[in-house]
């Protein structure tokens, strides 16, 4: 999912990701699904969606469309996203982008979208051809720039999570344009595939889980009509396989080969395999029609209003504040809240009374740093091992040479069996440095001196 400041790209990046114009055309477009403040493309074979966000970054921010966006996330999303791309231009930095960026991740969203959130860096035809030059680019900045030190700091003060773009507009005629935009494509798609699944949840916020527990019926439905296409399509390959080895050099079939197929075989294998896709578009038409319910569901409307209201109240908490209200942040973030709260469906009284009441039943959260360290303490304890021979015996798992996710989170699972997913992805992006979906021997020494031995 894409979001940003008006301007930044967004678009343009959608298109490259997608290798076609589709955002700019909208509902020209069959692959595209306009909600109020979402765009949303799929591809065909449902190996990809992209949502563009529409509205957070726009000059204007009032309540309503951060209702909008909470709600028709939760109805493109309902599994989570996997990867979050704030999309920056490669630009002076101002407070207000700031100021968005603070209230949509750590507000609106939560702290556990940080996981998944990578920064896109687009105009950026020199660092995007040169990752030394990219990786010294970002600690300059974070040197000299407090607005960009921050937003380095929530991915984890992870230079990896930084994707440079250099993406010219297909008409601009600029130089060297098909190959520039071709190896930023490779880029992203380079980040999709690596992006760590199995160790760095998708962020699922509350409101995502409500639309699963409305459409719970439709969802299994849904999951056997795709999972019987999955099998069928397995089959008919491992059939046209199976045929093709049988058949000799001169492509004549042996007589033995032919004499084991039943007449029609491969076309009832066909037929079945067709109806099944039929079913599956049958399912799928069933669950948007189910999603068309939702959004027009009071009681959802009502939770997705409560949800941006409570996230803007606290923003505005937090800002109002002494420490805060002076600094350029803080001036920035009271901008923002004097169109945000003009459409508040509750007053700052009476928000403040509720989340004293919801505090006033819960038990105050753990920092997620302390419960990383009570984690690694008890890695720690519980391991004898030298990091060196620990590797080795990981890396029989996954092969020579590198841990992947999977083993990562088992290894962790073996040693703290309460260990959430959460928990797991922040250790993941501790140990891999360097972004590039595994952990090397290297990196694994170095996550145990730093962290680990160091808990």
């Amino acid at each position: 999912m894409m979001f940003g400041m008006t301007g930044a790209g967004k678009s343009a990046l959608g298109n490259l990701i997608a290798g076609s114009q589709i955002f700019d055309s909208g509902d020209d477009t069959s692959s595209i699904t306009n909600l109020d403040s979402i765009m949303k493309y799929e591809a065909e074979d449902g190996s990809l969606v992209v949502l563009d966000t529409i509205g957070l970054g726009d000059t204007e921010i009032d309540q309503e469309k951060v209702v909008a966006s909470i709600r028709d996330v939760a109805l493109s999303a309902l599994h989570g996203v996997d990867c979050l791309l704030y999309v920056m231009r490669n630009a002076r930095i101002t407070d207000d982008a700031i100021a968005r960026l603070i209230y949509v991740t750590e507000y609106l969203w939560g702290d556990d979208s940080l996981l998944n959130l990578y920064i896109v860096v687009t105009c950026a035809s020199k660092y995007a051809r040169s990752r030394e030059d990219a990786d010294e680019w970002i600690q300059r900045q974070v040197e000299i720039n407090w607005r960009f030190k921050h937003i380095y700091s929530i991915v984890g003060n992870n230079p990896s999570r930084f994707i440079f773009v250099d993406n010219p507009d297909p008409e601009s005629q600029e130089p060297n344009l098909e190959d520039r935009r071709a190896h930023s494509r490779e880029t992203l798609y380079k980040l999709f595939c690596t992006h760590p699944r199995d160790a760095v949840p998708p962020f699922t916020q509350e409101m995502m889980k409500k639309v699963q527990e409305m459409t719970k019926k439709e969802l299994e439905e849904l999951k056997q009509k795709e999972e019987e296409v999955q099998r069928l399509e397995t089959a008919v390959k491992a059939k046209a396989k199976g045929s093709a080895k049988k058949t000799s050099v001169t492509g004549v079939v042996p007589a033995a080969a032919a004499a084991e197929k039943k007449p029609g075989q491969e076309l009832s294998a066909s037929a079945n395999l067709l109806q099944a896709k039929e079913d599956m578009k049958k399912a799928k038409l069933a669950m948007q029609l189910r999603l068309n319910q939702v959004k027009a569901n009071k009681d959802f409307q009502d939770a997705a209003q409560q949800h941006a209201d409570r996230a803007t109240n606290r923003f505005l908490n937090d800002y109002k504040s002494a420490d805060n209200a002076n600094t350029d942040r803080g001036k920035a973030a009271t901008r923002m809240l004097t169109s945000l709260s003009k459409k508040l469906s509750l007053n700052t009284a009476s928000a403040a009374k509720a989340a004293n009441t919801a505090n006033a039943k819960s038990a105050p959260a753990v920092p997620l740093e302390q419960q990383l360290q009570t984690i690694l303490k008890k890695v720690k304890k519980s391991n004898k091992e030298t990091p060196a021979a620990l590797f080795r015996n990981l890396g029989g798992w996954n092969g020579p040479g590198a841990i992947s996710p999977l083993v990562f989170t088992n290894f962790l699972l073996t040693h703290v069996p309460d260990v959430t997913q959460t928990q797991i992805g922040a250790l993941w992006w501790r140990a891999d440095t360097n972004g590039d979906g595994q952990v090397d021997l290297q990196e694994f020494k170095d996550f145990f001196s730093k962290f680990v031995e160091a808990a």
